[in-house]
């Protein structure tokens, strides 16, 4: 899904923000574990893989999946990861689901015939917008829109990511970050904020997501159709651009071909190639 780009950039960019004010986890390191090729292919992954020293120095580690929308399967998904690294580490494991958008479905439980397990799970529209915006944490503010009475605050939130001392391209990637996730519950509120901000928006990697014409028809057709044709569909130089980006951001051949539902060949053959600079 293209909000995958908007959920890696943030945590790229404020992972301990989020472990620390949205997951309540207080830490002092986290490090991302990255997977061996040949475990790409045999399994599947969870979103995010951290091994954690809490502020008293113990280590564990956590398994933390990104939902734009509730999925029935979460919880079993959840508990598969966690076998998997419990057999591996032998460390003490952490697991959460954040979940972006309401569900009277969601639940923090799986329960079988011989299995019971919990987990935690973080409602982030159970979170109050007012909070971040008073504790001026500007890395979490792309989140606002889908925050409790967080369409309130998006003009300010927005202004005050802007009018940070971030650098000019963290200021990109924080302001398309809200636009695309905004889109979860808004058809209006992206096309507002690109055109404010286009200017500053177009040196973003995520910011050609916003340009797919595909995407756009998403916000006004129903967003997952919107995009399930964009992905079909596709611009090739588009995503041709959006790969390039990328690859300068520092992402994995395998991450781009999965968030852009690209074939991996593809992504090879660009990181290959000396990319020219990218202008829009």
């Amino acid at each position: 899904m293209y909000y995958d780009v908007a959920e890696k950039l943030l945590m790229q960019k404020a992972r301990e923000a989020i472990l620390k004010h949205l997951l309540g986890i207080p830490v002092s390191r986290s490090i991302l574990i990255e997977e061996l090729p040949q475990e790409t292919v045999s399994a599947r992954l969870s979103d995010y893989t951290l091994r954690i020293h809490h502020e008293d120095g113990e280590p564990c580690i956590l398994l933390l999946e990104f939902k734009s929308r509730w999925e029935k399967h979460a919880g079993l998904q959840v508990l598969e990861y966690r076998v998997r690294y419990k057999k591996r580490y032998n460390l003490p494991i952490l697991s959460y689901i954040l979940l972006l958008t309401p569900s009277n479905a969601a639940t923090d439980v799986y329960e079988d015939e011989e299995v019971r397990f919990s987990y935690r799970l973080v409602k982030l529209y159970e979170i109050d917008a007012s909070r971040i915006m008073e504790e001026n944490l500007t890395t979490l503010m792309p989140f606002v829109p889908l925050m409790k009475d967080g369409k309130r605050y998006i003009l300010e939130a927005e202004d005050r990511i802007y009018q940070s001392e971030m650098n000019r391209i963290d200021k990109a990637d924080m302001i398309t970050c809200m636009a695309i996730l905004s889109g979860l519950v808004s058809r209006e509120i992206p096309h507002e904020i690109i055109n404010r901000r286009r200017d500053l928006m177009i040196e973003s990697v995520a910011y050609d997501i916003l340009k797919d014409e595909g995407y756009r028809d998403g916000w006004e057709k129903g967003l997952e159709k919107g995009i399930k044709k964009g992905i079909e569909k596709g611009i090739e130089k588009g995503f041709e651009r959006s790969i390039r980006k990328m690859l300068l951001k520092g992402f994995k051949p395998e991450d781009i071909s999965q968030i852009l539902d690209v074939d991996i060949d593809r992504v090879l053959r660009l990181a290959d190639v000396s990319a020219p600079s990218v202008s829009e």
